[in-house]
């Protein structure tokens, strides 16, 4: 396989390509593009799957998001668990729910049966998004069982050479809280409101564009 393919590119977003199995934290604000932000880094190719986990809007509300930001949302590719209270009742073999946010283990299998099915179709290469972690968090008693999830969730995407992108807003948790859930990642991506628009900057990965670069959302 050659370096090119061997990577997951940004189409519309000032990032470098990544390599396979690299795995994103998404930080910045909810209501400040955070989602179109995720949704576009989830966003590939038509031979690349999309599995997202969806734990604040129903999942197809995430569906009509995702084709907002040019996202193929084409049921042949993209599989989702939905583990809002919200859920509409739609589910399918493309389409898992789960009960609450809490339930971890159920999002878990779920998560592993979709990625099965993705492949099984013949999708080798695969993006991974939850968002947003918020839910997750505030259901779990600690971050801890949360820090498992993602970690065995990282795990997964690296031994499939996959791409993992998770997003999360800072200023809904303690600083501890994110220090903990941001070691089960390889970079971070954090996002704010500038003076003229949106902007971002990577943390932790090499070969990324150094400082805030301004990003359309």
């Amino acid at each position: 396989m050659s370096q090119v393919k061997a990577r997951y590119g940004f189409e519309g977003v000032p990032l470098e390509p990544v390599p396979a199995g690299t795995n994103l934290l998404v930080t910045g604000p909810s209501l400040g593009g955070l989602r179109q932000l995720s949704l576009s880094l989830l966003s590939g190719p038509a031979d690349e799957g999309v599995l997202l986990v969806t734990a604040d809007v129903s999942a197809s509300e995430v569906v009509a998001d995702f084709e907002a930001v040019g996202g193929d949302a084409d049921p042949g590719k993209m599989c989702l668990v939905d583990c809002t209270h919200e859920s509409d009742g739609t589910e399918s073999d493309r389409v898992h729910g789960v009960a609450t946010p809490a339930d971890l283990t159920g999002i878990g299998m779920s998560l592993s049966a979709l990625y099965e099915q993705l492949y099984d179709d013949g999708l080798q290469r695969v993006r991974v998004g939850v968002y947003t972690l918020g839910p997750l968090l505030v259901y779990a008693d600690d971050v801890r069982p949360v820090y498992r999830f993602l970690h065995t969730v990282a795990g997964r995407v690296r031994a499939a050479d996959g791409l993992g992108v998770c997003a999360v807003d800072p200023a809904a948790h303690d600083e501890r809280t994110i220090r903990s859930v941001a070691q089960a990642f390889d970079g971070r991506v954090e996002l704010r409101e500038g003076d003229a628009g949106h902007q971002l900057r990577v943390r932790g990965l090499s070969g990324q564009p150094g400082g805030w670069l301004d990003v359309t959302l």
